[in-house]
């Protein structure tokens, strides 16, 4: 972003520019702010007080550092608590069955399984026992192993120990070092597979859905016959993360992805 104008709508977009940075690094300084939004210290000096007197960012006395002041944090959790999962999440599942003909789902934890909340069905789509409202263990799930991969890994640990890992085909993971080698690779991957593990043919790619704080509230997935998810298995897995990741960033989650470059 360039330094290209002192018009009010400039400031304003300059200002929002601030906010957003502060938001994504945490405490920065003022030179970092200069530096990292390409304006000119006297213009950061000048738009930083105006935040500042209104709010939305604070400084440390000695004026070293600058982050978030608490009508920002205000705003944003107001807009947070205006943000309905199941009003933002159908539009993403439809774009999901447009664009792969096959059913997608909506799953969040209730008492270590994963219930759908919300289904969109495919147009090439097979009998499964996954329905609407149903119930289905976490470790024989896409679902619930996306949503796995998203906790801290302390957390994952105690869930999966007190799990009973029944035995449904050949290939369900049955021991707990199974399950959270395969989480992790998830995590790694960024999405999770259901391998036949509770049906036998079914395949599912699933990937997790985080809020602001970056814990998991919803995974989603894509499933449908085993060998037509592999064939295609690359570019849904990418519609299926990218689904996920629109979804947290509608519920205010950081773009993680920015933060690793």
């Amino acid at each position: 972003m360039t330094e290209r104008s002192t018009s009010a709508p400039g400031t304003l977009s300059r200002g929002l520019a601030i906010i957003e940075y502060v938001a994504a690094h945490g405490e920065v300084s003022m030179q970092q702010l200069a530096d990292g939004l390409d304006l000119s210290r006297s213009a950061t000096y000048r738009i930083v007080g105006q935040l500042r007197e209104h709010g939305f960012v604070t400084e440390r006395a000695d004026g070293t550092g600058v982050r978030l002041g608490v009508a920002a944090v205000r705003v944003g959790l107001q807009a947070l608590a205006q943000t309905d999962l199941f009003a933002i999440a159908p539009p993403q599942l439809r774009r999901l069955v447009h664009d792969t003909a096959e059913t997608a789902f909506l799953a969040v934890m209730d008492n270590d399984e994963m219930v759908y909340v919300l289904q969109e069905i495919g147009t090439q789509a097979v009998k499964m026992s996954s329905k609407l409202g149903s119930r289905a263990p976490i470790h024989c799930t896409g679902l619930g192993k996306a949503y796995l991969s998203a906790l801290a890994e302390p957390e994952r640990r105690e869930i999966v120990s007190r799990l009973e890992l029944i035995h449904y085909t050949p290939t369900t993971l049955t021991t707990p070092q199974a399950l959270l080698a395969e989480v992790e690779r998830s995590r790694l991957r960024g999405f999770a597979i259901d391998d036949s593990e509770r049906e036998p043919d079914v395949r599912c790619l699933a990937a997790p859905v985080v809020g602001h704080d970056r814990k998991p509230v919803a995974a989603l997935s894509v499933g449908g016959p085993a060998a037509r998810i592999r064939a295609h298995e690359t570019s849904i897995a990418g519609l299926v993360r990218n689904a996920a990741r629109e979804l947290s960033r509608q519920l205010g989650a950081p773009d993680l992805q920015e933060e690793a470059r």
